[in-house]
């Protein structure tokens, strides 16, 4: 029986934190947003520092094992996600560590090519179609994106935690990190929260929302693991004569507490690699208890599947757990309320918005998806209402729970920071503030650096006339 424990406090004492830097723009949380935020604020001039808590970047996108950058072409096989995030998947290409539908196929709705990469990865093909989606290394990622940071000239800071913001009224003026070096501060004229959970919000008295319906995808956190010595070739003829064997080995792996599918790796020379993605309900992403539960559950329920597995399934007498997730696969927490929230009325809405910095295909919604094909991302909803100097790059942005579900993976977390970062370096050069950025200029040098940008001064006049479709939308992926 739990104690019943009165909740008490203590007054800290009062102390004086070392500066160790100053900056133009501090970005705080080195995934997927911050990469982008960090990279493109160097790039512009600033002078850029990075803060990540763990000793590697990437985020979701390596250390939780989130290894799929999916969702870049609209259902036409129109690229509408490039910069940053094609750039990481073309460093990737140069080492032979990515797998994706080649160009050619993207929109394709030849039966025989969807049905070929629905079986590499469900990921690859939307609506009927093919869909560009890439399949990334994970460890080769972590060394592309010190060597994306390092070229650009950010300073970057592993091992630490942006714990906290200095706030001067409502101007942040930098950020207290925590390490094994002690308690430190950094000093910068731009904060950008990349931290995917907006967890610099509450100390700098930005309002967010957390309401996440239980049946959402984003309302479950995830420990991905890989099991490699599979013989594949074994498996997959098993699953093709003996599919009534197979669904009912699936069923029985579920009744024992284990995940009945796992998806192929298809990376080059990763042939005996499966990984096993899952989803685990919890009352709060951002609630230590809860983190430290599912912990403990993944990391029980892993053992369970490894063993249902080895034992039972053709293929898997060999295999092993060669890695599980070193950071929980979060997906949502706290939302921003900013300048402008994105809300279910803009899924229906074909029209961009005068401040549009991105544009993110609309796939996953059946035919609504092809009534409204792409979902456009104003400058407005990166901007806190009440903080003169912070920008958020990451899944924390103004929007409302159901956009959230859509919206919140890896590409679109990057064209957040590409967005964030470049707006941040013209407002210093300027000498104005962030909110006071001029947009036509932002939106010019976006398109500079790559990113696909509608012409805002044309009304959209759109009607989908294509072939119905014949498969249901995947739903919450």
């Amino acid at each position: 029986m739990a104690k019943n424990i009165s909740v008490k406090t203590i007054k800290e004492r009062a102390r004086e934190t070392k500066v160790i830097r100053e900056a133009d723009v501090i970005v705080v949380g080195g995934g997927p947003g911050g990469i982008g935020a960090a990279v493109s604020a160097a790039r512009n001039g600033a002078d850029t520092v990075l803060i990540e808590r763990y000793g590697y970047l990437g985020g979701m996108g390596t250390g939780g094992l989130v290894t799929i950058i999916p969702l870049l072409t609209d259902y036409t096989g129109k690229q509408q996600i490039i910069g940053l995030t094609q750039e990481w998947i073309d460093r990737l290409i140069a080492r032979n560590a990515v797998d994706f539908p080649p160009e050619e196929h993207w929109g394709s709705i030849d039966k025989e090519l969807v049905r070929y990469y629905f079986q590499r990865s469900f990921f690859m093909t939307r609506l009927d179609r093919v869909s560009y989606a890439a399949i990334i290394d994970a460890e080769i990622s972590k060394y592309i994106l010190n060597e994306m940071v390092e070229e650009a000239g950010v300073k970057v800071y592993c091992h630490a935690w942006g714990t906290e913001p200095i706030m001067e009224g409502n101007h942040c003026k930098g950020v207290i990190i925590e390490s094994k070096s002690g308690r430190q501060a950094i000093l910068g004229k731009v904060v950008i929260d990349s931290t995917g959970d907006g967890d610099l919000f509450p100390y700098a008295g930005i309002e967010y929302e957390d309401n996440i319906p239980p049946n959402f995808r984003i309302a479950n956190l995830a420990l991905c693991f890989w099991v490699d010595g599979v013989d594949l070739k074994k498996a997959n003829e098993y699953r093709q004569k003996n599919p009534h064997q197979f669904m009912e080995l699936s069923r029985k792996a579920f009744e024992s507490g284990a995940f009945g599918g796992y998806f192929t790796s298809n990376l080059p020379d990763q042939d005996s690699i499966v990984w096993f993605h899952n989803r685990y309900a919890n009352k709060s992403q951002v609630d230590v208890e809860e983190l430290t539960r599912v912990e403990f559950e993944g990391r029980k329920k892993m053992m369970k599947t490894y063993d249902f597995f080895k034992k039972n399934m053709p293929g898997f007498e060999k295999s092993f757990i060669v890695l599980s997730a070193p950071q929980l696969g979060t997906r949502s927490s706290r939302r921003m309320v900013g300048e402008y929230k994105l809300t279910q009325k803009d899924l229906s809405d074909n029209q961009p918005f005068e401040d549009t910095i991105a544009i993110f295909p609309d796939l996953d919604r059946g035919q609504e998806s092809l009534n409204h094909p792409n979902m456009y991302i104003p400058y407005r909803c990166l901007l806190p209402k009440n903080v003169d100097n912070m920008l958020v790059a990451c899944r924390a942005f103004s929007s409302d729970e159901h956009v959230q579900e859509w919206f919140n993976l890896i590409p679109h977390c990057i064209a957040f920071g590409e967005a964030a970062g470049t707006a941040s370096a013209l407002a210093l050069k300027a000498g104005v503030g962030i909110k006071q950025v001029d947009i036509k200029a932002l939106q010019k040098q976006l398109s500079k650096q790559g990113v696909p940008l509608p012409d805002v001064t044309k009304k959209v006049d759109y009607k989908y006339t294509g072939p119905a479709l014949t498969t249901p939308p995947f739903g919450a992926h």
